[in-house]
């Protein structure tokens, strides 16, 4: 209770934002608290890819009371990301003015279908994505889906998604079918999310792993270690150092990487075959990358803005199952105000190209 106090009465929309507003004018993007991690869902695409998502697993255990309250939760997150109209109500309750919205790879993922399927379902995603952010343009931005394991018709839909839909970018997961992000098949892909100008958001469609399946681990921990690979391999791989000029952001604060680079750093100094692809150490590529703030530990928030700068971070609550007050959580850090205000908003704007 006086954590959710302290949130209220100190960092709500009508605070710090509000205030830098009034100093800096109408038109500052610091004024607009800018949410990137809130997902949406086409139902008709779901009802093709749920018999393939690890949202609708559950160990073979359980009971049936709790197989039953599963459902009836997973009903009602998959109407909340269906929805266009009743989120801004939400948005408003939370102090979030507009959201990025992205399709949910774990209850999406297209890896299990061939290329030619599993393009007709992005595109489908897509379409229906750029009409809803057209519902409320100035409440919304989008990022469509693209079929990764499929590189080059995966640069073709991310430029469809751009320059025909009018989308920000897109979101991919941590691997496209059996591969590594940053392997080299994948460079048409990196080649031409860098020519766009698109956001690449990253986000993991759910690890499969056996070691993962109880008690929902899959969520707990493989979702941390997918993000922790997908950085790695970006790195490794050199596709960093091949296209710079990517924009490129890691749901859930990028994994455990933040949080371990000292002995990624201990093996880059000491072991030369870690590096060969690699122009810098770790911790310079990852202040390359972008993180979102869906932590839900203000200390460990702390840590990552601490590694990797203020301006890599962005406001994340991964809507409609994440955080209930985002902005409230980064009030909760000992952050100066600048560095609030560019979290909540700024770093976001300056990122997307909103104005």
């Amino acid at each position: 209770m006086e954590r959710a106090a302290a949130r209220s009465l100190s960092f709500c929309r009508g605070g710090i934002i509000a205030q830098l507003a009034k100093r800096e004018g109408e038109d500052n993007p610091l004024q607009r608290v800018i949410d990137v991690h809130a997902h949406v869902v086409n139902r008709q695409v779901y009802s093709e890819t749920s018999p393939h998502s690890i949202f609708t697993r559950l160990p073979s255990d359980v009971s049936d009371e709790l197989r039953q309250a599963a459902a009836a939760r997973g009903e009602r997150v998959i109407a909340e990301m269906a929805d266009y109209t009743d989120r801004i109500a939400a948005m408003d309750r939370m102090g979030v003015d507009m959201q990025i919205l992205s399709p949910s790879l774990v209850h999406q993922n297209t890896d299990f279908a061939d290329p030619k399927a599993a393009l007709a379902l992005c595109r489908r995603t897509n379409d229906s994505l750029a009409a809803g952010v057209e519902t409320a343009p100035d409440r919304f931005r989008g990022l469509g889906m693209v079929p990764l394991h499929a590189p080059d018709i995966a640069a073709e839909e991310l430029t469809r998604c751009v320059n025909d839909l009018g989308l920000s970018g897109v979101t991919i997961s941590t691997r496209a079918g059996a591969r590594e992000i940053g392997e080299n098949a994948l460079r048409p892909f990196w080649a031409a999310a860098e020519a766009t100008g698109a956001v690449v958001y990253i986000h993991p469609a759910g690890n499969h792993d056996p070691r993962f399946a109880r008690y929902m681990l899959w969520n707990s921990l493989g979702q941390c270690m997918e993000e922790t690979f997908a950085i790695a391999s970006l790195f490794y791989e050199g596709i960093l150092d091949a296209f710079p000029d990517l924009k490129i952001c890691i749901s859930h604060g990028g994994g455990y990487m933040p949080f371990n680079t000292g002995r990624i750093d201990r093996n880059y100094i000491e072991k030369p075959a870690t590096r060969v692809n690699m122009s810098k150490a770790p911790g310079d590529y990852l202040r390359m990358l972008h993180y979102d703030t869906c932590l839900y530990d203000p200390v460990t928030l702390e840590h990552l803005i601490d590694k990797v700068g203020a301006d890599r971070v962005l406001l994340g609550s991964d809507y409609p199952v994440g955080e209930p007050d985002p902005v409230g959580f980064v009030g909760q850090t000992s952050i100066g105000e600048a560095d609030r205000a560019a979290i909540l908003g700024g770093n976001a704007a300056r990122l997307f190209g909103i104005r």
